[in-house]
């Protein structure tokens, strides 16, 4: 069995099936341009714990970087993202990716819920359910079942939280 840092070093592969999988900022009534932090804690049967960023191979720590990826206590990981007024008027949350739609959604004022179906790197299908507490801020969890590109099961349970930073993004460009 490979380490999660193993899985990560393969490529961008790796780190694209954790980075699509990690839900992102709000609903146009439920969020804000600007600045957005998303923590995601995943539990995948069989795998570890996402190892700290500091532990990783350089070029998987570059990787991650550039990606506005890091850590967060207890084994999650941690990502921002720049939600610009186009992205935050959508009807659905952010995905972060584009291998990943969503059906059955259901929208009220401070939930929101869906089907997802993914495809590339990771095949799969799955739920999620998000909580609103303000335009700020959000809780959820999401399952996921499916195979990796390599052939390989994959099954997660995550839960996440996002989180509204600022209205400047400073650097972060994503």
């Amino acid at each position: 069995m490979r380490s999660l840092a193993q899985i990560l070093a393969v490529g961008a592969g790796g780190i694209a099936a954790a980075a699509l999988l990690v839900p992102g900022a709000a609903l146009a009534a439920h969020g804000k341009v600007g600045l957005w932090e998303f923590t995601t804690k995943m539990d995948m049967p069989g795998m570890p714990q996402m190892p700290d960023i500091s532990t990783m191979p350089p070029a998987v720590q570059a990787r991650m970087k550039a990606m506005h990826m890091g850590t967060a206590a207890g084994g999650g990981m941690k990502m921002q993202h720049c939600m610009t007024a186009a992205e935050v008027n959508q009807d659905k949350p952010y995905m972060g990716h584009k291998e990943c739609t969503m059906t059955n959604t259901k929208t009220s004022a401070h939930s929101f819920s869906a089907d997802m179906t993914c495809s590339g790197h990771f095949k799969g299908t799955g739920h999620m359910q998000v909580t609103y507490d303000s335009d700020e801020h959000y809780k959820g969890e999401m399952t996921m079942a499916g195979t990796t590109q390599e052939g390989q099961p994959m099954n997660m349970h995550s839960v996440f939280e996002g989180k509204w930073v600022s209205a400047s993004c400073g650097s972060v460009t994503n």
